[in-house]
């Protein structure tokens, strides 16, 4: 993938210790946030800040005396909005001193006093969690990828984005911007360096857009990714330039040059979407593809959940239905899209290393979600908390739902991504249950490779019959690929076929002694289909054997024997004339020809039950149409149901159908009394034959006579089905379905 070895080498570690700087920033982020006082204000320098009179307080997060909807005109006699003139932040202050707040409330101007304290770091954590969800599961998810595949262009583009990603929650994710901070201290530039990494983090996802799954389209890609990260950076100092020069509120200013990713957030979500698209177009792989669609799929579902949940419903109500830091988890269907592309479609070969991140980073949020439910009921139940028994009963209930957990969230993941690798028993178990509802052993083979294929999440799998010519694929499921693994399939000792599989990476031990007990008891199974494919082909030559010898009769007594005794009886017809009237010999020529005659109707008679003639003159949907015309009904009306055409058959199944249909139409004249009859004939992978009447109904019971059981033998024999049944709306189905050769379809 990279040009020198040492190359991936230089990358690798100049992305880890880029991501180790980020997370230390982060770190860095929470400490400086927790050393300094709060009014237990949060403000949005670039939403809020609208007014030349002040700035609005949007949420209260810590207790004070100040309220929602307050616009602050001057803190300690310091105007917000000569921050910029005056520079922003100022003299430090400390918990506990007290400040004099000029607001407006209700629409009338009132002093208030407000006491700085602690600021509530863990409360602003907790009540983040959904960032802090998605947050751990990207982080973690890009940690393992890139721990066991350094090498891979992707690892290292998620990996980093992340961390950066980290440090942005810790600096202004969690810890908003408040009021004070625009007149006193330092925290503003906290605030304003999460910007900063925001805009670094769309950069980020340039860098992954460029290289998932892969980065072979690009000549230059350390040039691409450089210009990714630069590029996002670049815009603000434009945009702040051109706000103060040209914009003339104070506020306004603050707000634009304020707000470091707000240039970015405009741009570069329109340029990773031309990026992917032109990706996707231009690649020709389709696993490439594959891969790239599980990505856009969850991008673009967060993107219509944030637009329909999030900023529509602001746009037209003026807020949305759910809390605004719900809007987070829309991002979590992304490293959940990745990690589905990484199993399913090969991306980074990793998936049982990744199970295993998943399992943890699962289990870690579970157990703090569990503890945080402990000590809030404690809390309620015996405040305060801070008793030693109290904070053991949290830790005990953490240590025994430890390994529960772990073991239940471990099978969890396992079976959704890799089915029933490691329990036998119950692959096995459901393939024997899918099986007892299949008769017929081809569609056996069927199921059995679809069970396998999915119970154990393979890419492909397929069984191939032992044949003394070559292998004979049976049955197969999924798509096939260049990695594949052959299990013998053996019965007695043996070998009948093999069973083929695909799937991402090599067999670890449990998969194969579960593969091997699959393939003990398939071997029976495709013993079996063996045979009776054998069987169908034997079966298949006699009936063809039988219908070409059928037909050399045919043809024999056609052109042989039937010219003959035809020209004998002229013969016996000329002599008796040439005999005087009265002769002694005149009656014994008589008796003569009349014999012959009868031979002769004989001969036809079996030359019809051989094979129809009409076959060979009109085909089997002329031949049925002339038997249609020829008979009787009694004034029954008989439809007849085809398609303009049928495809080539074999002579077998067109004489069949035809003794089929006249057959069912016989017994419809002789015994229905119906007023209408239809007769329907479809083909497709096999020849279809219906006749339905509306009459008195077939018998229930004792009705199988001479001409149905004839009709069922026909059909069975050519390994196709019969079926004759009395429908509830009056009248007799009679319903047949021979088989046709693979392309005639």
């Amino acid at each position: 993938m990279f040009n020198s070895g040492g190359g991936w080498r230089r990358d690798s570690v100049a992305i880890m210790l880029l991501s180790v700087a980020f997370l230390a920033i982060a770190a860095a982020g929470i400490a400086w946030r927790a050393a300094a006082p709060s009014d237990g204000t949060k403000i949005n320098v670039g939403d809020a800040v609208t007014s030349s009179e002040g700035v609005t307080v949007q949420t209260i997060v810590a207790d004070t005396p100040l309220q929602v909807g307050d616009r602050i005109v001057a803190i300690d006699g310091r105007k917000p909005e000569d921050a910029l003139k005056d520079g922003i932040g100022g003299d430090s202050v400390r918990v506990g001193q007290v400040l004099r707040y000029d607001i407006v409330r209700d629409g009338r101007a009132q002093s208030v006093d407000v006491t700085l304290r602690e600021y509530p770091v863990l409360a602003s954590v907790l009540r983040g969690w959904p960032s802090l969800l998605v947050n751990i599961v990207l982080l973690g998810t890009a940690l393992v990828i890139f721990l066991v595949r350094p090498r891979d262009r992707a690892a290292q583009a998620a990996i980093l984005p992340s961390s950066i990603g980290a440090a942005t929650l810790a600096w202004s994710g969690y810890f908003q911007l408040q009021a004070l901070d625009l007149v006193a201290g330092s925290q503003f530039w906290r605030w304003w360096g999460g910007q900063l990494t925001f805009a670094l983090v769309w950069g980020g996802i340039m860098h992954f857009a460029i290289a998932f799954p892969e980065a072979s389209a690009y000549r230059n890609y350390r040039r691409a990714v450089f210009a990714g990260y630069a590029g996002s950076i670049a815009l603000y100092p434009l945009v702040a330039a051109f706000a103060l020069i040209t914009l003339d509120n104070p506020l306004t200013k603050l707000a634009v040059a304020g707000s470091p990713a707000l240039p970015t957030v405009a741009v570069y979500p329109a340029l990773i979407v031309v990026t992917l698209v032109i990706k996707y177009i231009r690649t020709r792989d389709p696993l490439t593809r594959r891969r790239m669609r599980w990505a856009a799929t969850a991008v673009a579902g967060g993107a219509i959940v944030y637009l329909l949940v999030w900023i529509l419903p602001a746009a037209i109500f003026g807020s949305p239905p759910f809390p605004i830091q719900y809007q987070t988890l829309t991002f979590l269907p992304i490293p959940l899209a990745v990690t589905v592309a990484i199993l399913r479609h090969k991306a980074l070969n990793i998936d049982v290393v990744l199970s295993r991140s998943l399992v943890y980073g699962t289990l870690s949020v579970g157990l703090v979600g569990l503890y945080v439910g402990v000590v809030t009921l404690l809390s309620q139940a015996f405040p305060p908390m801070d008793r030693l028994w109290q904070q053991a009963i949290a830790a005990a209930a953490i240590a025994i739902a430890v390994q529960p957990l772990r073991a239940w969230l471990q099978s969890i993941i396992n079976r959704r991504l890799f089915g029933e690798r490691t329990d036998p028993y119950h692959v096995v178990s459901s393939l024997a249950k899918r099986l007892e509802g299949v008769h017929a052993p081809a569609q056996q083979l069927e199921a059995m490779v679809e069970t396998i294929g999915t119970q154990l999440r393979l890419s492909y799998v397929a069984i191939e019959l032992d044949r003394t010519r070559g292998s004979e694929k049976a049955a197969s499921y999924g798509e096939p690929t260049t990695e594949s693994h052959r299990l013998p399939l053996t019965y007695q000792g043996e070998l009948v076929g093999q069973l083929v599989i695909a799937r991402r990476g090599t067999l670890g031990r449990k998969e194969r002694s579960v593969l091997a007990e699959v393939a003990l008891h398939a071997g029976t199974v495709v013993h079996t289909a063996r045979l009776t494919a054998d069987l169908t082909r034997s079966r298949d030559r006699l009936v063809q054997a039988r219908e070409e010898e059928r037909r050399r009769l045919l043809r024999e007594l056609h052109d042989g024997v039937g010219p003959t005794l035809a020209a004998v009886t002229l013969g016996l017809h000329a002599g008796r004339r040439s005999l005087p009237s009265g002769t002694a010999a005149e009656p014994l020529l008589e008796r003569l020809q009349q014999t012959l005659s009868g031979a002769i109707t004989e001969i036809r008679r079996l030359a019809h039950d051989l094979r129809p003639p009409a076959l060979d003159s009109l085909g089997l949907l002329g031949a049925v149409e002339e038997y249609i015309g020829s008979v009787d009904g009694h004034g029954m009306a008989i439809t007849l149901d085809t398609p303009p055409e049928l495809p080539p058959m074999p002579p077998a199944v067109d004489v069949a159908a035809y003794r089929i249909i006249c057959e069912s139409l016989t017994n419809v004249t002789r015994h229905a009394r119906a007023n209408n009859c239809t007769v329907r004939i479809q083909a497709g992978s096999e020849l279809l034959l219906e006749v339905i009447d509306d009459g008195v109904g077939i018998r229930e019971r004792g009705g199988g006579g001479i001409g149905l059981g004839s009709m069922r033998e026909r059909a069975t024999e050519l390994g196709g089905e019969f079926k004759a049944e009395k429908m509830t709306s009056g009248g007799t189905r009679i319903r047949a379905t021979l088989p046709l050769p693979g392309d005639s379809k």
